[in-house]
């Protein structure tokens, strides 16, 4: 049995063994193979006698994959406990900007590039659990610096930002929210489902969120549907519906029509798990079901979809 812990810095008792890098090239995440081998593995070993983990890491990165320009951001100590006993190690990330051959002397055959983990990898029981920590470390370093621009109750700008995670918003500061309805040509919906990590967990929903500092409405309807689907979406293929000021927010409820492939979709980790197109009789007995998280302002959306 392995289990996996992840420890901040300080609270390691252990001295540190291995360093791993979750490393990414132009959206591609690095993945090597041994040359004994015929699986994958993120880029790392051990660190060697004198060395610090980041020198290890840095090594390690260039020796397995011939990066040469790189910045390593560390995620955390992991924690490795299996019958033969305890082994920790340090966790890195970093976006790869210049790649070279790998070295000759290098233990690696080749490096491969993918949009996901591949399935065959080399510790299965280890490196699945690393690489989804540094996606969650990528969205805690996302929303943790996203800021929203502050509206007043006429819902004028007032010069200010709020950083999103801070305080509540004091009464009389307001941010704004998009929600987007998409409609295809047969009349369905898209939704999509919420992962375990969020409120409302793994309830299905419409795409939406906080517009980020610098947009407005529509700009922050294209924005949250790329990030969250792949999908770039026509911006003349969509109206404003209906709006609604809430206790801190301005909510404005965005409805497009568009033809998708969700065989392409590209869903964000640790936001979106699953998409599907319903009917809107499916979406009623969902709702009946209690398995689509709150609909805001849904009498006015079934009014504008009658309308189209």
């Amino acid at each position: 049995m392995t289990k996996i812990d992840f420890l901040e810095i300080s609270a390691c008792e252990q001295p540190l063994i291995f360093s791993v890098i979750a490393a990414r090239c132009q959206g591609k995440w690095i993945y090597c193979r041994h040359k004994a081998r015929t699986t994958w593995e993120l880029p790392g070993g051990h660190i060697e006698p004198g060395e610090t983990a980041a020198q290890a890491a840095a090594r390690e990165l260039f020796e397995e994959t011939g990066a040469v320009q790189f910045d390593l951001q560390p995620v955390c100590v992991y924690q490795v406990t299996t019958e033969q006993g305890v082994t920790c190690g340090m966790l890195y990330f970093t976006e790869v900007t210049a790649l070279g051959a790998i070295p000759a002397a290098s233990e690696m055959a080749e490096i491969g590039f993918y949009d996901a983990p591949p399935e065959n990898q080399t510790y299965p029981a280890i490196q699945p659990v690393l690489f989804e920590r540094t996606l969650l470390y990528l969205y805690e370093q996302k929303t943790g610096n996203e800021l929203w621009d502050v509206l007043d109750e006429k819902r004028n700008p007032t010069g200010r930002t709020a950083r999103r995670g801070d305080a509540p918003l004091p009464a009389g500061d307001y941010h704004l929210v998009v929600h987007v309805w998409i409609q295809n040509s047969r009349g369905e919906l898209l939704l999509t489902r919420r992962t375990k990590n969020k409120t409302f967990p793994l309830l299905w929903e419409v795409t939406g969120g906080s517009a980020v500092s610098g947009d407005d409405s529509l700009h922050a309807v294209l924005r949250e549907v790329r990030e969250e689907t792949g999908f770039q979406l026509d911006p003349n293929c969509g109206r404003l519906i209906c709006s609604e000021k809430r206790k801190d927010n301005f909510l404005d409820i965005w409805l497009f029509r568009a033809e998708l492939d969700l065989h392409n979709a590209v869903l964000q980790p640790f936001e979106t798990c699953d998409i599907r197109w319903v009917s809107l009789h499916e979406l009623l007995e969902m709702r009946t079901k209690g398995t689509v998280a709150p609909l805001a302002c849904f009498e006015q959306v079934l009014n504008a979809l009658e309308e189209t």
